[in-house]
């Protein structure tokens, strides 16, 4: 079992012997950060990477009229920072849900990690190419899919590195509000909320507006043809 907050909860670290690790970079450390802290902000030159090792961070961005909109939902594992995108200003707000821990290193440690395992670097072109996917999936279901399926494609995504265990009886926990779920899904939180109520009377989730709890994922599946 993998110990919570350490390097083991991501595979690409943990592919990394700890002295090697230490020697490519050797001002990495690994934060504990509280819910709903800042990791940084939009707008900020940030030349640093981080890897979720336990817990959520969700990515926003807020317009020129103040509103915000959820663009991002990280787990375990989930490399992050506009470092990996270049040396530019953060286009987002990275923030954390619940109680989390990250790995962070500077830009120049990570790329020198890089250099010495090359190995790594397609290991991480993978993820980003997977996120990428997970994005167009999301851009289908808002073209082609209603509400409900899109709803249904953003539990199946989310339902693998965001499984925590749950205390009030179902079987997956995500910390994730009815308005952030909305943004993911391109929707109004009103729809959302009635596709939630619905649900919720058939016993297939629970929710709160900080969260939600699903008993199955294959009882959400049914929505869509996934």
């Amino acid at each position: 079992m993998k110990a919570p907050g350490t390097l083991e909860s991501s595979s690409f670290l943990a592919a990394v012997a700890p002295d090697e690790l230490r020697l490519a970079c050797p001002t990495a450390r690994i934060l504990a950060v509280s819910h709903r802290d800042t990791i940084y902000r939009q707008g900020e030159r940030v030349r640093t990477v981080f890897c979720v090792l336990q817990g959520q961070v969700t990515l926003a961005r807020v317009n020129y009229r103040g509103a915000t909109l959820t663009t991002g939902a990280l787990a375990a594992g989930d490399f992050f920072g506009p470092a990996l995108g270049g040396d530019g200003a953060a286009v987002d707000t990275a923030r954390a849900k619940g109680a989390v821990f990250i790995w962070r290193a500077t830009l120049d440690e990570f790329q020198r990690l890089l250099q010495r395992h090359p190995q790594l670097s397609w290991e991480l072109v993978g993820m980003l190419a997977r996120r990428q996917r997970q994005l167009e999936r999301r851009l289908e279901a808002m073209a082609f899919k209603d509400t409900e399926a899109r709803l249904a494609e953003v539990f199946r995504e989310l339902s693998g590195g965001f499984v925590t265990r749950c205390e009030h009886g179902f079987g997956q926990h995500l910390r994730l509000t009815q308005q952030e779920l909305a943004d993911l899904v391109g929707a109004s939180r009103p729809v959302v909320s009635t596709i939630l109520n619905r649900l919720r009377k058939e016993g297939v989730l629970g929710y709160s507006r900080d969260y939600v709890c699903v008993r199955r994922i294959e009882d959400i599946e049914r929505l869509s043809d996934l």
